[in-house]
């Protein structure tokens, strides 16, 4: 599990088994709401990432603002990560996600799936 460190937040690569279900939770519902407030950085990739499940990102680098308004790095597949991949998210990258402080909403499929080219 790659992370970047402490300017990033769920700049992850799971590489284990996918969850049947989402965990709808606090900290998904706290990441979506950080994510609705989220900057889009100039930043674009001739590619994208895709998750070892099949989830794509987008090729854009996108930033969450914290409780102490520091701008984290994060991706498109940010809520995915929680949703679908909980077991593999170290605690450090949790405890990130507990700290924000956007409120919480509950996410949309695709925001939990993710795929951008599904329109």
């Amino acid at each position: 599990m790659q992370i970047l460190d402490s300017s990033a937040i769920l700049m992850v690569e799971p590489s284990g088994t996918v969850s049947k279900e989402p965990q709808i939770d606090e900290l998904t519902r706290k990441m979506t709401a950080a994510w609705r407030n989220r900057r889009d950085t100039e930043s674009r990739y001739r590619g994208f990432h895709r998750c070892i499940c099949g989830a794509c990102s987008s090729n854009t680098d996108h930033l969450i603002t914290d409780a102490n308004g520091n701008e984290l790095l994060t991706n498109s597949l940010c809520i995915h990560y929680l949703a679908y991949h909980r077991e593999e998210l170290p605690e450090s990258e949790l405890e990130k996600v507990r700290a924000l402080t956007h409120g919480e909403c509950e996410p949309t499929e695709e925001e939990l799936l993710n795929n951008p080219f599904k329109r």
